[in-house]
């Protein structure tokens, strides 16, 4: 009973609040009361539950009053809270710099980017820039230049009391000299007739707005006499002996012409903004269906009648193609209302009217096109519009369904709400998230935009790229398209978040970083990009997109893991093998693929797999499954060097793709998983190494992970010069422990060297520790290691170099953000400590070995992204693993990090090589 009677408060308020006059309404307990028989503090109750809720606003006057909260956003146009001291606080202080524009039908669609550049000319200093509007009668120029005057006069560019004057072209199109006496005014004398002094409007519109429709109809002589004014800002009266006066005019110009073939170039490079209106047949379904609207709106007003029509009306009447444009719909509509007060037996009595389709003009019946098709299927639900209401409480959010974002975000807020924060809420929010980026790519949505989509796509070209080269991941699918679109589409899909909502979608967001924390760190370098180099704001929505999506089509890729990517010929053969092949691999994207046309030859494919190549860090081996015999050569039409092996299979399959995914997850040999494949499918399948003349390798190393080795790679690769043609690459440390994977290396390349923290005991390959790099210990081995591809000479320029680069504080800065002075200084005091718990003193080799250790440990533990496996050995030294723990307990308290019990295992293992 309680719920009922609440539910009926809360359909009586919202019924209460259909009033364009809400400021004026008083809503309070007493407006329940009598209706439902219930109690003030009854009625009380419910409301303040409402209020709760998020669906009532409560103001605390004397009597309280309360308001429908949607009602309250639609009316004020933007969000509210729940609680106001007064009725001042509610429905003033919202209103404050509410943009004019936002009256303009497709402020956010079609004329998007019209407006913003009106915007930008009436910001200009002085008198802004003169404005030239195209586009075919009807379309709306009168109406947005008029507009235009009320956006410049409520941002304080023009004074209230500013005229706006409007002077119609056409009219005096074959009397230049007529025409030239009305916009500059003339002395007395100037012509037969002049017998006073008579200003212009140029005069009239002085500190105001002067707009000239039909300005194509001037001709040459006409367009020149505004020259004046456009170059200088004065005018001459004809007839006068005298040099102009100064007038402050703001200039609009209007035509239904062609630009290029009417206008005069002198004329029209002093109109720097030129702004083209679309026509009503160009507008998106939703403008005109908001257009149609406005004007049943005005019918209604104009009978005084509520008007109750189908949106199979709607549909038919907004689906015809219109030559005359806004002023046919208009005048349309006008026609079907007075067909339907025709029909009404009782006009002067009823308070309403009914609009059938048999009221439509019987043109729109004859037209069999696009409209005939859409009246068929309309549906028969009706809508109802009152002579009190306001446009925008016709489009309310259910009709706005040209913001697929909005509506994305909506269902995402009910699917929490449904089951809350678990797995199954996050995979049906990414299946939303999903469905939406096909929507906003491949639907046909209209263009604008204040920033190019082309410029997104390549900011986030660039910031993907840098991600996957520093993170070891890679994102799948087309991520940069899906970023571009979204980013782009958000610049006019944005809206101010409710309370309510912004709650729901930020503890979502925050409960998506404790359990996905990379992937909210990548979150925020994009966020950071849009903020930083484009000036875009962003909210909880945008953050909560770009978790979800990119932890759909982010992929974790193990260092040094051979690549897999199916070619196959046909629409989708190459995609639905490696999506299968994935999903039976646990959802991970194992292989990669190519869907290629039948037409396609093997140039665009090797074109195809050079971009793969390209795109990817790619060390240990590629495995291209290729789908007839004809590609097995594919590798000869490569626009790259290769240096690693290439296995070519050909007549790949599901079956044979999804053995060579599970060998690949099981870190097994290039060598071994085509002979494999090749006995037990019985199938096709070779292996191309490099050319005989190898390159040479330097290897770069370290126990804890690629992360430091790439760094090391990056400080030896800026002290090799590259006119030595060696290549530096870093692997993982438990990879070269693999016999296999070094006679590929060997096969592949002359491996000159390693560099790195631990010695991985390659036989017959040398090892230069970093730490003796830094101190200059092992410079003259490491250029021995290179005398076979460098002279006397090129080593000891280089080992200047290597001296110049490699000390402590640079490597330190190349491997960590961190500050390299301060880190080291926090170093120094642990290793202090160490010693006056342990009574051992540290040589400089383990010291250097440290400060390099420990300050990429700081910042993986400020990044959250500690090492988390370690295998002990059961016979450890406890008292050095505690005396180390004591020690560095002063980077745990000058951090605020907590050194894990395997991180400090590494550590361990350099400390105790000291001993």
């Amino acid at each position: 009973m309680s719920l009922e009677i609440k539910k009926r408060i809360y359909s009586k308020l919202q019924e209460l609040c259909q009033n364009s006059k809400l400021i004026t309404t008083d809503i309070t307990t007493d407006s329940f009361t009598q209706e439902f028989d219930i109690a003030r503090n009854t009625a009380s109750h419910y409301l303040n539950q409402l209020v709760k809720e998020g669906k009532a606003v409560k103001v605390n006057t004397r009597p309280v009053r309360f308001y429908d909260k949607k009602a309250v956003e639609t009316y004020l146009g933007a969000s509210c809270n729940f609680e106001y001291n007064g009725v001042a606080d509610l429905f003033t202080t919202s209103k404050v710099n509410k943009d004019i524009f936002d009256q303009v039908i497709g402020v956010h669609e079609s004329l998007f980017i019209q407006i913003k550049q009106l915007k930008a000319a009436a910001r200009y200093p002085g008198n802004g820039l003169p404005i030239l509007l195209t586009g075919p009668t009807g379309s709306g120029k009168s109406y947005l230049a008029k507009v235009y005057y009320d956006y410049n006069v409520a941002m304080k560019y023009l004074k209230p009391e500013s005229k706006f004057v409007h002077l119609n072209c056409a009219e005096y199109a074959d009397n230049p000299e007529l025409l030239a006496s009305l916009l500059f005014g003339y002395k007395s004398g100037a012509f037969t007739g002049a017998t006073e002094n008579k200003t212009g409007l140029f005069d009239e519109a002085d500190n105001g707005m002067l707009f000239l429709d039909e300005v194509h109809r001037l001709g040459a002589k006409g367009q020149e006499k505004l020259f004046e004014y456009l170059d200088n800002g004065t005018i001459s009266p004809l007839g006068s002996t005298k040099n102009g006066h100064k007038v402050n005019v703001r200039l609009v110009f209007a035509t239904t012409e062609d630009i290029g073939s009417t206008f005069l170039q002198t004329f029209i490079r002093r109109v720097p903004v030129q702004v083209k209106i679309p026509s009503l047949n160009l507008r998106t379904p939703f403008e005109r269906e908001s257009l149609a609207k406005l004007f049943f709106l005005r019918q209604a007003k104009q009978i005084n009648k509520k008007i109750v029509l189908t949106n199979q009306v709607l549909a038919a009447i907004t689906g015809q193609r219109y030559e005359s444009n806004v002023g046919q719909l208009k005048n349309d509509i006008t026609l079907t209302v007075a067909n339907a007060l025709g029909k009404t037996m009782r006009d002067n009595y009823d308070q309403q009217i009914t609009i059938y389709v048999s009221d439509l003009p019987n043109h729109v019946w004859q037209n069999g096109g696009e409209g005939q098709r859409i009246r068929l299927t309309g549906d028969r639900t009706t809508i109802t519009i009152s002579e009190n209401m306001e446009i925008k409480q016709l489009l309310t959010d259910e009709t706005s369904l040209n913001n697929p974002i909005k509506q994305a975000f909506k269902r995402i807020i009910k699917l929490f709400q449904t089951y809350g924060m678990c797995e199954m809420f996050v995979e049906n929010a990414t299946t939303v998230i999903t469905t939406l980026c096909d929507e906003l790519v491949y639907s046909k949505m209209i263009t604008r935009g204040e920033v190019p989509l082309k410029l997104f796509q390549r900011l986030f070209q660039v910031k993907i790229n840098n991600i996957e080269a520093d993170d070891d991941v890679e994102f799948s699918g087309n991520t940069v398209i899906v970023l571009a679109y979204f980013s782009y589409y958000r610049q006019f899909a944005y809206w101010v978040l409710d309370s309510k909502s912004h709650e729901v979608l930020t503890t979502i967001s925050n409960r998506l970083v404790t359990s996905s924390p990379k992937i909210s760190g990548f979150t925020n370098e994009i966020l950071e990009l849009i903020q930083d180099s484009l000036n875009l704001k962003n909210d909880v929505v945008d953050r909560l997109f770009l978790q979800l999506y990119l932890n759909s089509v982010v992929k974790v890729v193990h260092p040094n893991q051979i690549r897999c990517i199916i070619l196959a010929h046909g629409y989708s053969t190459a995609s639905s093998i490696a999506m299968v092949v994935n999903k039976m691999l646990g959802n991970r994207s194992i292989v990669d693929f190519v869907d290629m046309p039948l037409n396609n030859g093997p140039e665009e494919i090797g074109q195809e797999v050079t971009n793969y190549i390209n795109r990817n860090a790619i060390s240990t081996g590629l495995i291209l499954m290729v789908d007839m015999g004809s590609l097995n050569d594919i590798y000869r039409y490569l626009h790259t060097s290769i240096d690693f092996p290439i296995g070519v299979i050909s007549n790949v399959s599901t079956q044979s793709a999804l053995m060579v995914g599970e060998r690949i997850l099981k870190h097994d040999e290039l060598q071994n998983i085509v002979n494999d494949v090749q006995k037990k499918i019985r199938i096709d399948g070779k292996i191309i190494y490099p050319e005989k003349n190898k390159k040479s390798l330097v290897i770069t190393c370290c126990n804890t992970g690629i992360g430091t080795a790439r760094q090391i790679k990056n400080l030896l690769d800026n002290s090799i010069p590259e006119k030595l043609n060696i290549v530096v690459n870093a692997y993982d440390y438990a990879l070269l422990q693999s016999s296999e994977q070094i006679k590929t290396l060997a096969h592949t390349f002359n491996i000159l060297t390693i560099v790195g923290t631990v010695d991985p005991q390659i036989d017959d390959v040398s090892f230069i520790p970093l730490e003796k790099l830094i101190l200059g210990e092992d410079t003259q081995r490491f250029a021995e290691a290179l005398a076979p591809v460098a002279t006397t000479e090129e080593v000891q320029k280089l080992i200047d170099t290597i001296l110049h680069n490699f000390t402590i504080e640079r490597v330190i800065n190349s491997l960590t953000i961190l500050d390299a002075h301060a880190v080291m200084k926090s170093i120094d005091v642990a290793l202090n400590r160490y010693s006056e718990f342990s009574g051992k003193q540290l040589n400089n080799r383990t010291r250097m070995a440290l400060y390099v250790h420990v300050s990429c440990l700081i910042e993986r533990l400020i990044r959250n992204e500690p090492i988390t496996t370690y295998d002990w050995e059961p016979s450890y030294d406890t008292k050095l693993v505690d005396d180390l723990k004591q020690a560095f307990s002063v980077i745990e308290a000058q951090y605020s990090v907590q050194i894990p019990k395997a991180e400090l295992g590494y550590i361990y293992d350099i400390v105790h090589g000291n001993l």
